[in-house]
């Protein structure tokens, strides 16, 4: 019998433990302890959109996220296009013109110098949030030269 009880509350230990790695809330130590870039099965991935949708609020500053989140995988500028832009179709890799061989080069250099003109740089806090197919997904947070942050949303790298 005592077997029986030992067994049957380490199994439900056990799945206490694995119920909160697969929680779609978002939960500050879980997040803390799970900062691992190649987790593929991340369980920060589960917690994201709780995360966008009722922690993360526009006008926050860098150090309240830090304290949230703790530090960012990679803290970096990157010159990036403004919400809204779009690559115009005369310069765009879909186009299959721009693709071939005779006019890959000048599609190259025309993409890069439309890119320069048009894009601006931008501050970008990094969280690894577990992984698509190939390649890792990261919860990114931009922020304005006065370290408040204005948008947040999850990509591939």
């Amino acid at each position: 019998m005592k077997l029986l009880t030992l067994v049957f509350a380490l199994v439900t230990s056990l799945y206490g433990c694995s119920s909160n790695y697969k929680s779609n809330k978002f939960e500050k130590n879980t997040w803390l302890s799970n900062n691992d870039v190649s987790d593929r099965f991340n369980p920060r991935a589960n917690m994201t959109n709780d995360l966008i949708e009722n922690y993360l609020k526009p006008g926050m500053h860098r150090d309240s996220i830090i304290l949230l989140l703790g530090r960012p995988y990679l803290e970096t500028i990157e010159n990036r296009l403004p919400k809204g832009v779009e690559v115009p179709d005369s310069i765009s890799f879909t186009d299959s013109e721009n693709l071939k061989k005779e006019n890959r080069d000048r599609t190259v250099k025309n993409f890069n110098d439309w890119y320069k003109t048009h894009s601006q740089p931008d501050t970008l806090m990094f969280y690894p949030v577990g992984w698509s197919t190939i390649d890792p997904n990261f919860l990114v947070i931009k922020l304005r030269p006065d370290s408040i942050a204005y948008e947040f949303w999850v990509e591939q790298h």
